[in-house]
């Protein structure tokens, strides 16, 4: 693979002996998928959890009370994501692999557990619990595959990595569809537990970097005069999508599973549909993040390349909502839609599984990575809230993505204060 491929340098790095690179990335790989399935698995369910949880804690489970219960647990799982920044400091001071198993035995535990929950305090503790490890494995998992891997092949396998997450979500889509009304949302919930089964093969299969556990960093140096314009741009580019994406394309199951049970629909009607536009939407991701490391190297420029995916997710959101749903009343159109609005608003991760680990040096990469997209969620934290608050104040779920996919304008001045690193190596 030539420098023009990659959009890296040609110069041969090699992996850590003993280790095969193809090993690292499906070990990353799987990581990231499941807890891709698990993130997924709520928005398929959100209406017969919440249908059932509501009552059984003394409140009506009506329209707007599910739209805004809703919103607020999903805010209460991307906190608990946020909250696991420390997970990138762990993994630069104990080791990658160590860190991400522990990341990766948390959210499957803590994922099953949503399936006992009795009520929304329950739910809430439970869901929280899920990010926090959620929010870790990404901080651990990418920097091992990046330092894990030749140089020649890194900014190729660093973008397809991003392919775990709309994989995870077409299995998320996949088992809802053929086994949701079996298992329920309850059972949809205990199937989190399976990721804890990759950790016996990390533990056997994938030593630590050599370097990883010889640096001992400080996380205030992400704040240095020197590093903090980085790390402060990295961390709002990071909100801007993060905000962006839980307050459009998750929705969209929601949109569609509201709309159909309001036309006289079925709930497992209406639950297939939502499952298929899930699907749907993935398609697009996963041509994103298939497409990225070529695309990157096209521009030449990891700045304008987030540049068009930013433009590109504004575009696609309010087409998708605002017109085709809000103004034409067309769900078959908000279909052909979706894979507009995936391989913008998701495609565009794949992206930062290249971008954000360049940002930083290697005593640096796992804190300031964990950061960059904790903190984005502690500030995106507040769009699904926002989204359940303005769509019940409204009665228009489209209005309230629309009005909220602004953010993306928001972020243009965070991606000119990123540094610019196409065409280097790793930094060391």
């Amino acid at each position: 693979m030539t420098e023009a491929a990659t959009g890296t340098s040609t110069a041969q790095i090699a992996a850590p002996a003993g280790v095969s690179p193809r090993k690292v990335f499906w070990a990353t790989w799987f990581g990231w998928m499941l807890d891709g399935f698990d993130s997924a698995v709520y928005g398929y369910i959100l209406v017969s959890a919440l249908t059932e949880l509501l009552p059984a804690s003394g409140i009506e489970a009506n329209r707007a009370n599910i739209g805004v219960y809703g919103g607020l647990l999903f805010s209460i799982f991307m906190l608990g994501w946020a909250c696991s920044m420390i997970w990138g400091w762990a993994a630069d001071r104990y080791g990658r692999v160590r860190i991400m198993c522990w990341t990766v035995l948390v959210y499957s535990v803590f994922t099953a557990l949503c399936g006992l929950s009795t009520g929304i305090v329950t739910f809430a503790v439970f869901r929280f619990a899920a990010g926090f490890g959620i929010g870790g494995e990404w901080a651990a998992g990418t920097p091992l595959l990046q330092e894990s891997v030749p140089e020649n092949t890194r900014v190729r396998l660093a973008g397809w990595l991003h392919t775990a997450t709309p994989t995870g979500l077409f299995l998320a889509a996949l088992v809802t569809l053929i086994g949701g009304s079996f298992l329920g949302w309850r059972g949809m919930f205990f199937l989190g537990i399976l990721p804890a089964l990759l950790i016996v093969y990390v533990r056997s299969n994938i030593p630590e970097p050599a370097h990883a556990l010889k640096v001992r960093p400080t996380f205030a140096a992400l704040f240095a005069k020197n590093q903090a314009r980085t790390s402060w741009a990295a961390a709002l580019m990071m909100t801007c999508i993060i905000f962006g994406l839980w307050s459009s394309n998750f929705w969209a199951p929601t949109v569609i599973i509201t709309k159909l049970v309001e036309s006289g629909s079925s709930q497992a009607e209406a639950l297939r549909m939502g499952a298929v536009a899930g699907l749907i939407t993935n398609v697009g991701t996963m041509i994103g993040c298939l497409s990225m490391p070529w695309i990157t190297t096209a521009l030449g420029s990891r700045r304008w390349t987030a540049v068009l995916f930013f433009a590109g997710s504004l575009f696609s959101v309010v087409a998708s909502y605002e017109i085709a749903i809000a103004h034409l009343n067309s769900l078959t159109l908000f279909l052909i839609l979706l894979p507009v609005l995936g391989f913008f608003t998701n495609g565009v991760f794949g992206l930062f599984t290249i971008w954000l680990p360049e940002m930083f040096p290697q005593a640096l990469r796992g804190a300031g990575s964990g950061f960059a997209f904790s903190m984005g969620r502690v500030l995106g934290a507040a769009g699904p809230t926002l989204i359940g608050t303005l769509a019940a104040a409204t009665g228009s779920y489209p209005l309230a993505i629309s009005l909220l996919s602004t953010i993306y304008i928001l972020g243009l001045p965070f991606i000119a204060m990123a540094p610019e690193t196409a065409g280097r190596p790793l930094a060391k």
